[in-house]
């Protein structure tokens, strides 16, 4: 069908595109920033005498932009979740730390499945980092959102 009606199908699905890339560009945003310290600064002398061994000579930048572009799909997708009414701050803080846990674990568990004496400190501190990086993304994006539509009324 054509018509006025899918003028503003389009629109309001225009509108929806922008307000899911905006979530996701503050998202991006604040994991950069966060991470970017977190990686070079606190984790980087845990990370070179737990798992030294194991770090490749030079930094692979094609997959690590992989995984924050997907990560941070995620992220928004199953916790922020942009384009729902806003629920409760708490529940969308809880579904962040889920999804910070479960993907962290995923990680580590795995790797102490598969690597030789990979260590239990490093899984424990990095769950934790997945679980409050997650909480502080999603809350700091909430918060931009909501006075983002605050201002446009």
């Amino acid at each position: 069908m054509s018509g006025a009606g899918d003028a503003g199908g389009t629109r309001a699905a225009s509108s929806g595109l922008a307000t899911w890339l905006t979530a996701y560009g503050i998202a991006a945003v604040v994991f950069a920033v966060v991470d970017v310290f977190w990686l070079g600064v606190v984790a980087q002398p845990l990370y070179n005498a737990q798992l030294g061994h194991l770090l490749a000579d030079e930094f692979n930048l094609g997959a690590a932009a992989a995984f924050y572009l997907l990560y941070l799909v995620g992220l928004v997708h199953f916790a922020i979740r942009p384009l729902e009414p806003p629920r409760p701050l708490r529940r969308t803080l809880l579904d962040a730390g889920l999804y910070g846990f479960f993907t962290y674990m995923t990680w580590d568990l795995t790797s102490m499945a598969v690597f030789r004496d990979f260590p239990l400190v490093v899984v424990l501190v990095d769950v934790t980092w997945g679980t409050s990086v997650c909480i502080l993304i999603a809350a700091v994006t909430v918060w931009v959102m909501r006075r983002i539509r605050a201002r446009r009324g």
